[in-house]
């Protein structure tokens, strides 16, 4: 189902700017392609670092200030690919259109509440993908910036969710790991009969330990070497039996990280207002830690610092 929705948005959006394909380039896309020399080939791939969006050295006065060289990249690979034919500028804004829907309710379905969540992406799918406010992005071939920099954009934030998700996996995973550890704790420290100060609780616990010794020196040292190695390897099996898992969480969590400063950088490139990206994910991670399952994490800490705490 989710695939579905997602999948007719996107064809919606589609269906819905496929005339575009036959239109021509208007008002800025002459000079943003037809006269920009970073687009046609006559400077190297360097420059585009170096020029405006206009091809306009950044360091010439009456250069626009606008910075967006991974846009420029894409106008040059259509070039290349077709020189002049503007069909093949509007097929790549409408391919853009349609993987930003598909991302938008992917994103949809990453906030909403279940409560909702079938019939709200739904709906955020039909309204992002149909809605006319798209229209000059989307038409003109200039308006690439802005679908380029939307896709990088949620990219970027839908990677800092999914880090946020791995972190508290992670986190829950080793407040459960100290909770049962300190419950075997109690468990063995239950078993041992409670020590007492005085005289015959002293005699009675010198010879039970004895009788223990006695007992376990009959076996030979070496049975008891081996015995305490068995049990040397069992613990150290219970310690490190995670040991690949919560690496390779650890590793997913930084690579998720990366990713997001890596698509948020690629987005600035395609416009600089994608930078907003970086502050919008501090932004919700703070709104997620809120939200966190303070009683659970009450009782853990309890449990952990107070095991003689009872817990209502």
């Amino acid at each position: 189902m989710e695939l579905v929705v997602t999948a007719a948005s996107s064809l919606l959006g589609f269906l819905l700017y496929y005339n575009t394909l036959d239109a021509g380039f208007v008002y800025d896309d002459r000079r943003a392609i037809l006269s920009n020399p970073d687009v046609i080939g006559h400077t190297p791939i360097n420059a585009l670092f170096e020029n405006d969006f206009w091809g306009t050295p950044l360091t010439d006065p009456g250069s626009h200030g606008s910075y967006r060289p991974l846009c420029v990249a894409t106008y040059r690979l259509n070039y290349a690919f077709s020189g002049f034919k503007p069909w093949s500028y509007h097929f790549l804004n409408v391919i853009f259109h349609c993987t930003a829907t598909a991302l938008v309710v992917v994103t949809a379905r990453r906030l909403l509440p279940a409560s909702c969540m079938r019939v709200g992406t739904a709906v955020t799918g039909i309204v992002f993908a149909a809605h006319p406010i798209h229209t000059e992005a989307v038409a003109g071939v200039v308006g690439r910036a802005d679908l380029a920099a939307c896709n990088l954009f949620l990219l970027s934030f839908l990677l800092y969710s999914e880090h946020i998700r791995l972190r508290e996996q992670r986190h829950k995973k080793q407040c459960r790991q100290l909770v049962k550890d300190n419950l075997m704790r109690r468990q063995i420290t239950s078993n041992d009969p409670p020590f007492r100060l005085s005289c015959h609780s002293l005699v009675q616990h010198i010879m039970m330990n004895v009788r223990k010794l006695l007992k376990a020196s009959k076996a030979g040292p070496m049975k008891m070497l081996n015995a305490c190695e068995v049990n040397g390897a069992v613990r150290l099996k219970c310690q490190f039996s995670g040991g690949v898992s919560e690496d390779s969480g650890e590793l997913l969590q930084w690579l998720t990280l990366a990713g997001t400063l890596t698509f948020a950088a690629a987005a600035t490139l395609c416009k600089e207002p994608a930078i907003m990206v970086l502050p919008l994910c501090i932004f919700y991670d703070f709104l997620k830690g809120t939200r966190y399952e303070e009683p659970y994490y009450k009782v853990t800490y309890d449990e952990v610092t107070d095991p003689h705490r009872k817990q209502n």
